[in-house]
């Protein structure tokens, strides 16, 4: 007994330690963003940085938000990821759902040519859809991103989708169309609350994949109105020098909406699970 006993304490205190490690290797990155943004200027580039720093300040902040451009470019990069999220999803949702649900000829090429545009690499593909912005006159506009990022958004979200809802029962939307339900309602009332869960995680990696685009937000856009937020980030950056603070300070920043949408996800994506335990 004292033996199993001991063996099952060594493999706790095993798997607390792993635990732990990943835990430190995981955040400590983001500590030393967090710290080297509140670090002064002089302190930053000392050749023997601590890991707590001796001064804090918020002057680094005021000059983010008040000597640049750079909530111009959240503001764009929000607006940007934010309509690139919904156009998608809601061009992927039906796509995916014709694709499983509906039997029609070519429906094989599509899904495997949804598969293959999702594998595409996008320094492929910059130069052809530079042209193709430029020639719909949205060159060095905000608005030609949300012509691009449906590009690479459309055949992720469709692919993460074609298998949720391959799981769902078609014994449920046979039994709504048999209580008079069209189609649409079907997918309506039934599919997408189903589906709900595995949406708001297609979601939250849509909007990531355009938040954190650099490429295409490089190439389409030169203007600092124009801008998102990784062109931002990035300007803090003049041939070899790096500004440590104003990289480490927008790169906080440009983070908190992130975290707030997986904060927000998660608690979504429990909760949906639960509901549809419950069901």
């Amino acid at each position: 007994m004292k033996s199993s006993a001991l063996r099952a304490v060594r493999k706790k205190t095993l798997i607390y330690f792993i635990v732990i490690v990943g835990l430190i290797w995981t955040l400590f990155p983001v500590y030393w963003m967090v710290k080297t943004s509140l670090t002064p200027d002089k302190l930053i580039y000392d050749s023997k940085p601590s890991l707590i720093p001796a001064q804090l300040t918020l002057q680094h902040y005021q000059d983010l938000f008040y000597t640049t451009n750079f909530m111009g470019n959240i503001s764009n990069s929000l607006y940007v990821a934010g309509l690139s999220t919904i156009i998608s999803l809601l061009i992927s949702i039906f796509g995916s759902y014709s694709l499983i649900r509906l039997k029609f000829p070519g429906r094989n090429f599509v899904t495997k040519s949804i598969i293959i545009s999702y594998l595409m690499p996008a320094a492929v593909l910059f130069i052809p859809m530079y042209v193709l912005v430029s020639k719909l006159g949205l060159a060095d506009n905000k608005f030609g991103l949300l012509v691009i990022y449906p590009t690479f958004i459309v055949p992720y979200c469709c692919y993460m989708l074609l298998s949720y809802f391959k799981s769902i029962p078609i014994s449920l939307e046979e039994a709504a169309r048999i209580d008079g339900c069209t189609r649409l309602q079907t997918l309506w009332k039934i599919i997408l609350p189903i589906a709900a869960p595995g949406i708001a995680v297609v979601a939250t990696f849509a909007f990531t994949m355009s938040w954190n685009e650099f490429l295409y937000a490089l190439v389409v856009t030169s203007s600092p109105s124009q801008q998102t937020a990784t062109i931002g980030i990035a300007s803090f950056k003049f041939s070899d020098s790096f500004i440590w603070g104003m990289l480490m300070r927008s790169s906080v920043v440009a983070s908190i909406p992130a975290v707030i949408l997986y904060l927000v996800s998660q608690s979504f994506v429990m909760g949906g699970l639960a509901d549809g335990g419950v069901k």
